[in-house]
């Protein structure tokens, strides 16, 4: 009985040993390269950092970074998303101000933007209304935004679908470049028959495309509205920017400036507000236009990076709190697909 055994247990033993070698082989992860932004507390880009500098782990363990390459890119492409549904409007005797500081937040970004850089521009709110190809210049761009029918308030209606604009132009970006960015200027209100943050973020993960906003946030004082699905709205877009590795701007009303947050008594467009939207813009396309590549070593069989962790050190290794860092918060899989939510 035994000697007939035998040579199943051969062939088991074989098996076993090819599906190790299989599964082994399958878990091995090449080093990952990873965008990564760091900007100082006037909102500039710092170019001379080392690898050293760069302290990375995922759940407790740490994470190899084998270099750290500056990249200066100014012909950078970014797709400009203006938020145009009714809420642009805003209410009460100053709510076209709300529409006149989003306008300016194009017009600023236009004007910082690097004269080489690939801009294009789409207005919308349930859909895509104006669109403008950078293959066109800027000029037609500037012309519509300084124009009279913009400054309506009968151009801003609807609902605005957010999340489908950004899953549609990030689908529309592909093939990805190195350094894709979209930059978009709302209120953060999204259609709830629009809702697809999960969808978002993993397109965004896995064309590496960048998210940027300078958000109108005014969840108190918008009248009759649900403050808890404002505040879910936010949250979600916010969450969004954060994970891609950009960077959110936020203006608000009857609120203190907090990290990257900008407060007014009210929506006045001014030039004290004018000169707060300057500041944004320059300091976005500093962040789309500088950037590191940091290439990422993994430990053996490890498939994913979720929630991992990445922190700027000085030589001493000591951390320098003066810093803004944006990175995405998950990276792909050594299949190639999203990390799961």
């Amino acid at each position: 009985m035994r000697m007939g055994q035998r040579p199943l247990n051969i062939v088991a033993l074989v098996l076993l040993l090819l599906a190790t070698m299989r599964l082994a082989g399958a878990q091995e992860c090449p080093p990952l390269n990873v965008i990564v932004t760091v900007l100082d507390a006037h909102g500039l880009a710092v170019p001379n950092l080392a690898a050293s500098n760069f302290k990375a782990s995922s759940s407790g363990q740490p994470l190899n970074v084998l270099s750290a390459n500056f990249v200066n890119a100014p012909a950078t492409r970014t797709f400009v998303l203006l938020d145009t549904a009714a809420s642009m409007g805003g209410i009460g005797a100053q709510g076209i101000d709300k529409w006149k500081i989003a306008r300016a937040a194009a017009l600023e970004f236009l004007g910082a933007a690097d004269p080489k850089a690939d801009v294009s521009l789409l207005a919308f709110s349930a859909t895509v209304g104006k669109k403008f190809s950078s293959s066109d210049g800027r000029q037609p761009m500037l012309d519509w935004l300084n124009s009279p029918d913009s400054l309506r308030p009968s151009s801003l209606n609807g609902k605005a679908a957010l999340h489908r604009t950004l899953l549609e132009t990030a689908k529309a970006m592909e093939p990805s470049r190195l350094g894709d960015a979209i930059y978009v200027i709302t209120d953060g209100r999204n259609d709830s028959q629009y809702s697809m943050a999960a969808s978002v973020a993993d397109e965004l993960q896995s064309s590496r495309v960048r998210l940027y906003s300078f958000m109108l946030n005014d969840t108190p004082w918008t009248g009759p509205y649900d403050a808890g699905e404002r505040e879910r709205e936010r949250r979600e877009f916010t969450d969004l920017v954060k994970d891609s590795g950009g960077f959110g701007y936020s203006l608000h009303p009857m609120g203190a400036r907090v990290g990257q947050s900008f407060g007014t008594d009210s929506y006045r467009f001014d030039d004290r507000t004018h000169q707060t939207v300057r500041v944004a813009a320059y300091e976005i396309e500093s962040a789309i236009t500088n950037f590191y590549i940091l290439t990422v070593g993994l430990p053996p069989h490890w498939p994913s990076l979720e929630n991992w962790k990445l922190e700027i050190v000085d030589d001493h290794g000591k951390g320098r709190k003066n810093l803004s860092l944006g990175y995405p918060s998950r990276l792909a899989r050594c299949d190639g697909n999203p990390s799961p939510h």
